[in-house]
C-alpha cells in the first residue's frame, strides 16, 4: 500500500489518485545504489533520509503527523484572473492571492518607475515591473493550487 503525500491516507496499488483528497498520486522512483527521487521536486538522495534536503517533502521514512488532513498552502483562487488584475492594476493579482505585501511592493515599484517617465528609463522600469506583476501573479497562483508555499516577497531566482 502506498500513502497519499497531500493528506496521509492509505491508497491502493495502482490508484493515480487518492480517494480522500483527490490529490495525484506519486510513487517514488528508488534505484539499486542505495538514493532515492523526492516525489515532489525529483532530487536524488539517499535512501535513509527522512526529508528532502531540496524542497523539505517528507519521505516514507519520516514518521506521519497525527492530523494530515488539511494541505497547508492548497489554494483554488484562479491564475487567470491573478494575471488579469495585475494586468489592470499593477500588483492586484497579487493582492487578490493574499500576498499583501508582494502587491504593495509591485505598485510602489510601478509609481517609482511613473515618476521616472520624465526620463527614459522610466518607461522600460515601469514595462519589466508590469510584466513582472503579470508572471509573478499567475506564476504563484499556480503554485498555491499545487499545494506549493509561496512567499510574500519578490522572487527573481525562477524567471530565466
Amino acid at each position: 500500500m502506498v500513502n497519499c503525500q497531500n493528506c496521509g491516507m492509505e491508497v491502493e496499488e495502482g490508484a493515480r489518485f487518492c480517494k480522500n483528497c483527490g490529490s495525484e498520486i506519486v510513487v517514488e522512483r528508488e534505484e539499486g545504489t542505495g538514493t532515492r527521487f523526492c516525489s515532489n521536486c525529483g532530487f536524488e538522495m539517499p535512501k535513509s533520509i527522512r526529508f528532502c534536503p531540496e524542497c523539505g517533502t517528507a519521505t516514507s521514512n519520516a514518521p506521519q503527523a497525527a492530523n494530515v488532513n488539511t494541505p497547508a498552502f492548497r489554494s483554488d483562487k484562479s491564475p487567470i484572473l491573478a494575471a488579469i488584475l495585475s494586468f489592470f492594476i499593477i500588483g492586484l493579482g497579487q493582492v487578490y492571492l493574499g500576498l499583501v505585501k508582494k502587491g504593495i511592493i509591485l505598485f510602489v515599484l510601478a509609481i517609482i518607475s511613473g515618476v521616472l517617465m520624465l526620463f527614459i528609463i522610466g518607461w522600460i522600469t515601469w514595462l519589466l515591473v508590469w510584466v513582472y506583476a503579470i508572471y509573478d501573479g499567475y506564476n504563484s497562483a499556480e503554485k498555491m493550487r499545487n499545494g506549493i508555499e509561496v512567499e510574500d516577497t519578490l522572487d527573481f531566482s525562477n524567471l530565466f
